[in-house]
């Protein structure tokens, strides 16, 4: 029920978390999480902003607090799956490939905890063990996107990462768009942990010379840029296939889509207004789950899309799984040809017969290519779920992807 809201306990542990703070992303199985108004809060999270608790927030917002635990509930007709924001606050302890593996590199985005820690330890908050900060986690405090930490103050970012990393986009952007591009964001990865993390805890890089988006938001530029800074790819030890390890270049993407330049942001479409039981308005604070799924956002699309002859929500629906479709059918394109390209390198590395300059062309195609396709699904594993990020970019980018597969095909070939 809308605006309803009670204490989260502990979901037993056998839901699975993997690869969790990996795809910066939430994702369990179908099993529906619970609350209990006698449920105790998860050991491992701080429920409190500031001096104000959760449920002190909650009496005065509750419609927002609620919203916020209503996706713990929601399981994605598209995949079966929770994708929700709540469940880091609580199910800390959980999180076994996470944050056990990452340590407070989780929390690079996603708690103020994180900008309190590299206030006062420097770039040694992106590696702390997870036994040395756990306690203190406020997942999603309010200020990770309120000024001051305060409920309906003006919106900003307050992560770690974005801080350090994030601020000549951010900065530059709406301020709706920023709250969410502090995590939806490729450098995440990129500059938070790995090889480029200890160049700059070591003095190697420099860390106030580093700067993600230098030449730009598109791909190119942010692989050149990362490289620069000293970010090492990813090797594979048999064919020397390259890949750039990042994780969901959403905000990056976004820019100058047809929706950036009519002035919408995230939330508009993740974030829709919505109304109670008893007739209050108010922004719904689930961001997690797709827009399909609530009517209220599928609204919010008629009244541009209405235009184009699209007149009801089971229409905007049936227009956008379309367009995914579209995307999806690239991509599997794409990949047939990606796998036809990695065994002709692995050939040619194993039996000899391509000159070194022509197997690193092709190998630079797979690198650039495999880049293409994970700026373009915004994170690899979405095959066109995300379209509505920039449709025409989206296709655009798997389709040059694909000609760099058949360039080096026809190399090795």
């Amino acid at each position: 029920m809308k605006g309803k809201w009670v204490k989260p306990f502990a979901i037993a542990s056998a839901i699975a978390f993997a690869g969790t703070c990996v795809a910066c992303a939430p994702h369990v199985g179908t099993e529906k999480t619970s609350a209990s108004a006698s449920g105790s809060q998860a050991s491992g999270a701080i429920v409190q902003t500031k001096d104000t608790s959760w449920e002190q927030w909650q009496s005065e917002y509750p419609n927002e607090v609620g919203s916020f635990f209503e996706g713990m509930t929601e399981v994605e007709s598209w995949d079966g799956k929770v994708h929700s924001h709540a469940m880091l606050f609580a199910n800390t302890p959980t999180l076994k490939n996470g944050v056990e593996k990452f340590g407070s590199a989780c929390i690079a985005c996603k708690s103020t905890t994180g900008t309190k820690l590299l206030n006062e330890q420097g770039l040694a908050a992106f590696s702390l063990p997870w036994d040395q900060i756990s306690e203190s986690v406020d997942w999603y405090d309010c200020q990770l996107c309120h000024e001051d930490g305060t409920p309906g103050a003006p919106l900003k970012y307050g992560g770690m990462a974005a801080t350090e990393f994030g601020s000549t986009l951010l900065d530059s952007i709406d301020p709706k768009q920023a709250v969410c591009g502090q995590c939806h964001n490729y450098y995440g990865a990129v500059y938070t942990r790995g090889g480029l993390m200890e160049k700059m805890q070591s003095g190697e890089v420099d860390v106030n010379s580093v700067d993600p988006y230098r030449y730009g938001t598109d791909p190119d530029s942010l692989l050149k840029a990362a490289l620069e800074d000293g970010y090492e790819l990813v090797t594979d030890q048999e064919t020397g296939l390259q890949t750039l390890q990042a994780n969901h270049p959403e905000i990056e993407i976004f820019q100058g889509s047809v929706h950036e330049q009519l002035g919408m942001a995230c939330v508009d479409c993740h974030s829709a207004k919505e109304t109670d039981e008893d007739g209050n308005e108010y922004q719904s604070h689930d961001f997690s789950s797709s827009p399909l799924e609530h009517e209220e956002s599928l609204e919010y699309c008629l009244t541009c899309h209405s235009s184009q002859g699209i007149e009801t929500t089971d229409q905007m629906k049936d227009f956008v799984h379309n367009a995914q479709q579209e995307v999806a059918d690239l991509e599997a394109t794409f990949y047939e040809k990606q796998a036809t390209l990695k065994d002709l390198v692995a050939s040619a590395v194993k039996n000899g017969g391509v000159d070194e300059a022509t197997l690193d062309k092709a190998r630079e195609n797979y690198t650039r290519g495999t880049w293409y396709v994970r700026y373009s699904d915004g994170g690899g594993d979405f095959k066109g779920m995300k379209v509505a990020h920039n449709p025409e970019a989206e296709k655009s980018y798997v389709q040059r992807a694909t000609v760099l597969m058949d360039e080096a095909i026809a190399m090795l070939s």
